[in-house]
């Protein structure tokens, strides 16, 4: 065994039916298993206040990400990085690594080996501290089992709930404390302090003005984090719409998995998992620490973010098991590749070595979570008799969960919006006034009804057939040298005060290009990426809001000869910074927009959607508006 430390996960012998301990949402964790989430908070704050100079440390993992840009655990860089000098950092954004390198990552995040403080291990600590006894006896129980736990940012919420509880937003929370008392003590889920962590002057540049991580920082640098929710409840017809269609329409491992766009790029495959979990960073951090990949993993919501991201993925494998990456040229050279070299499954996911600590995991061998001693609640295969029945469960949980089938779902996705908004938008002004927002665990799956379609909304739907409609974006991403969104409207909104954008009732949608200054940042990749103008894509679904339109007079079906002229004269876009600043829509480079349907079949059984995967586009609804796609231009 070497002295290297070793990616583990927890070691975990699964039960005699395959059984491993799942990765449960914060506020389920919450509510129905107490035990653990105080656990959770114990140990995180643990974690968090951990010295800086420990390999382990929160502030050292959280640096594997991007800034400060140094070696972690040995694992320098052996080329000059092309157009930089020395280390230039981990970075597999929009590359096919994206999703197998957070994976081990997170693992490390969990646990590790030797055993050190990592979450995993902090929890297991605050247990035995407990006094000795029954109480004592409790909480070791619960931490065997504890994993870290995800935050579903696309579930619809309890009706009267927050999309950004309060589990994120209140400096203070109510615990058990290791002494047997409830107290209250500092959330470690609202900030990361770099106090105590004892992190050196400088480490993070800019950012070292910061005391704390911060989301919608104000002119002050304050944290404004009541501005979070507003915008999380705005889109999530959109949002939850498009994990759906990826979920159950995308079929192919490379178009589902990253953002990276090329002229071979399908219009039913400018989304990606990458691009939605972009869109997260965006949303949650509005400037902010979350809103930069150099120092988004800072925010103690990062870790919450990505587990989900990583469920979701995990998700897709079992509904795709056959599908997996296709070799790719390495866009940027690494200390154990050269740029052009084909990255492949058995590509070294650097710096994380395998249990060994001899070398290093590759995709290869991440596939399964359980490698790691975990699942998901829809990923317990070991609770179905066969794989069939399994793959339909997990259809079932997504449609409930995602509103795939829009009509089944219009009451939560769309009639109750103008409900939502109202409520956020007043939930915004209390937090400001400085009450609290309620918090509740995610909505229950509806029940099944006799007709997957309402009788009210049947006549859209001839023969169960419709067709579904999508915004497709490209653009270059690090043409503005900072990260931007594209803002999708559908009617009318202030476009004079950009910063009402995010919260106005007509906005659909975005897609969120996370880039970086090509002449300030360390980031190797980031540096190639944008000397080779590299395009990024994604998509805003546009169904939902066009039932809303439906049901109030202003167009008569989902049909092409209706849509098409109503998307005409309604369909619109801006481009903002993340900070809300404007800029004008030409002046993204490579920017197009363009708008594509196709044809779904919801199942008379089972209510669930097929998506026939053939795509028209319509240039018409784009051509003439800027940045928009002209007839006879390639998508």
């Amino acid at each position: 065994m070497s002295g290297n430390i070793a990616v583990t996960g927890v070691s975990t012998s699964p039960g005699p039916n395959g059984s491993v301990p799942v990765r449960r949402e914060l506020r389920d964790l919450e509510r129905n298993y107490p035990d653990q989430f105080n656990l959770y908070i114990l140990g995180l704050k643990n974690l968090e206040g951990q010295d800086q100079s420990r390999l382990t440390s929160y502030y050292q993992i959280a640096g594997i990400h991007g800034m400060p840009y140094k070696p972690w655990n040995g694992v320098g860089s052996q080329t000059n990085w092309q157009s930089t000098s020395g280390f230039g950092g981990y970075c597999t954004h929009s590359s096919i690594l994206f999703l197998t390198w957070h994976r081990p990552y997170l693992a490390l995040y969990e646990a590790c080996f030797p055993q050190t403080q990592s979450l995993y291990n902090a929890v297991q600590e605050v247990a035995r501290q407990f006094p000795a006894g029954a109480l004592r006896d409790r909480y070791v129980a619960a931490a065997r089992d504890f994993r870290a736990p995800y935050f579903d940012w696309a579930s619809q919420p309890p009706r009267g709930a927050s999309a950004f509880p309060s589990l994120f937003t209140s400096p203070n929370i109510q615990v058990i404390d290791v002494d047997g008392r409830t107290k209250s003590t500092s959330n470690p889920l609202y900030r990361f302090d770099f106090r105590p962590a004892n992190v050196p002057p400088g480490d993070l540049q800019q950012w070292s003005r910061y005391q704390a991580t911060v989301r919608y920082p104000n002119s002050r640098g304050q944290s404004q984090d009541a501005r979070v929710a507003p915008i999380l409840a705005n889109e999530l017809a959109s949002l939850r719409s498009n994990v759906g269609l990826l979920l159950l329409s995308y079929t192919n491992f490379d178009a589902f998995s990253y953002n990276r766009w090329d002229p071979n790029t399908r219009p039913g495959e400018f989304g990606s998992l990458e691009d939605v979990h972009n869109e997260i960073h965006d949303r949650t951090g509005g400037g902010g620490h979350f809103s930069s990949l150099e120092v988004s993993s800072f925010d103690p919501f990062f870790w919450l973010h990505h587990i989900n991201v990583d469920r979701l993925w995990a998700i897709w494998q079992e509904l795709h098991p056959d599908s997996y990456m296709s070799p790719r040229p390495a866009p940027y050279s690494t200390f154990n590749s050269t740029g052009g070299e084909m990255q492949t499954a058995n590509t070294p996911l650097t710096p994380f070595w395998d249990a060994s600590g001899t070398k290093f995991w590759t995709s290869a061998q991440i596939r399964d979570t359980t490698t790691f001693g975990y699942a998901y609640p829809e990923t317990q295969q070991w609770r179905y008799p066969d794989y069939p029945t399994y793959q339909a469960a997990i259809r079932r949980a997504v449609t409930a969960l995602y509103g795939t089938n829009v009509f089944a779902n219009f009451v939560a996705n769309v009639e109750s919006r103008r409900e939502e908004h109202a409520f956020a938008m007043s939930s915004l002004v209390a937090a400001l006034d400085g009450e609290k927002e309620a918090n509740g665990a995610p909505v229950e799956p509806e029940k099944a009804t006799t007709d997957p379609i309402p009788a009210s909304l049947k006549h859209l739907a001839p023969s169960n057939k419709y067709h579904d409609w999508i915004v497709n974006v490209r653009a270059q991403k690090h043409g503005l040298n900072q990260s931007f969104r594209v803002l999708v409207f559908l009617g009318p909104f202030n476009e004079s005060d950009p910063s009402t954008w995010d919260t106005e009732f007509n906005c659909v949608g975005r897609v969120s290009v996370l880039a970086r200054s090509a002449t300030e940042t360390q980031c190797a990749k980031c540096r190639v990426d944008a000397a080779e103008e590299l395009m990024v894509s994604g998509t805003v679904p546009l169904t939902s809001a066009l039932l809303q339109d439906i049901t109030e007079g202003e167009v008569a079906s989902l049909k092409p000869d209706d849509v098409v002229p109503h998307l005409r004269a309604k369909l619109a876009w801006k481009v903002a910074l993340f900070d809300g600043e404007e800029r004008d829509v030409l002046s993204v480079p490579g920017l197009k927009v363009s708008v594509a349907s196709t044809e779904v079949t919801i199942g008379e059984e089972d209510g669930l959607p097929v998506y026939s995967g053939e795509y028209t586009v319509y240039p018409e609804i784009t051509e003439g508006k800027p940045a928009g796609l002209a007839a006879g231009e390639h998508i």
